[in-house]
């Protein structure tokens, strides 16, 4: 029978998330009793980091006298995890947002998945309590205990299934890694014309925040949605060095005319 308040955690793995969740959950009452890494030095560095006593870097080593499993690596190594790890009946979450749980069922009966929405790096950890947690589980009792770990972590939970989840996954690719990229592109281009990227900055900014009080939808500018040819045209010449940029340009300016059609 777990202990809402205090539960017994491994916690496998000892990269962003791995760093992310353990003083979290060690904050909140629950008690780390081991961490494993195949790195031995990082699992020292993670548990001496957080005054845990128990590591290793032999996944026989593993004890089997805790009440969750969290599997905090990258989403390659589930599979040979799920061949190797064997906990009966012990909850057992994955941190991969594109995964499906599926992956990890030899391991236990009781599986479920924690996972960030936001780009954790161990090296800059947020601060944050809001930082959104994305659960699924494939039965109540292992949904139960997945929302009470991720509730330690954070006071911003949402519980999903797996095509949710697949669909929160691909937008935030939309919204970060792709948006991230954009900026890249600007980057380069403000270096090879030597034009300051930090003037871009309070537009940038400005464009981030007005989403807190307006439709990303409503706000939308520029010479796509005007159907500007002219300019688009000069911009498109600007980028002719750039065959890949300027197909994202004609990409992304056909997908704003006709988002706005509909």
């Amino acid at each position: 029978m777990l202990n809402p308040e205090c539960m017994r955690i491994v916690i496998i793995g000892s990269g962003n998330i791995a760093h992310f969740f353990t003083p979290r959950l060690q904050e909140n009452g629950h008690e780390i009793i081991q961490i494993f890494s195949p790195n031995p030095e990082n699992a020292k560095l993670l548990a001496e980091a957080n005054n845990i006593k128990h590591y290793t870097d032999d996944l026989g080593a593993i004890t089997q006298d805790a009440d969750a499993y969290i599997l905090a690596v990258k989403d390659d190594a589930l599979k040979a995890l799920n061949e190797k790890l064997r906990f009966e009946n012990k909850l057992v979450i994955h941190c991969a947002g594109a995964v499906a749980l599926d992956i990890i069922a030899d391991i236990s009966r009781k599986t479920a998945v924690i996972w960030t929405l936001y780009s954790i790096r161990k090296n800059n950890l947020p601060a944050s309590n809001h930082i959104p947690l994305i659960v699924e589980a494939n039965s109540d009792e292992a949904l139960q205990g997945a929302e009470i770990l991720a509730n330690a972590i954070s006071d911003r939970v949402l519980t999903t299934s797996f095509e949710q989840r697949q669909l929160l996954h691909l937008n935030a690719v939309l919204v970060n890694n792709f948006t991230n990229h954009l900026l890249a592109i600007a980057e380069k281009l403000s270096g090879e014309h030597q034009l300051p990227f930090d003037i871009l900055k309070p537009i940038i900014e400005q464009t981030f925040s007005q989403i807190q009080k307006v439709s990303p939808s409503e706000s939308q500018t520029g010479p796509a949605i005007r159907k500007d040819e002219v300019t688009m045209q000069k911009h498109l010449a600007l980028l002719r060095e750039h065959e890949a940029w300027q197909q994202i340009y004609k990409d992304i300016s056909t997908s704003i005319q006709q988002t706005i059609k509909k």
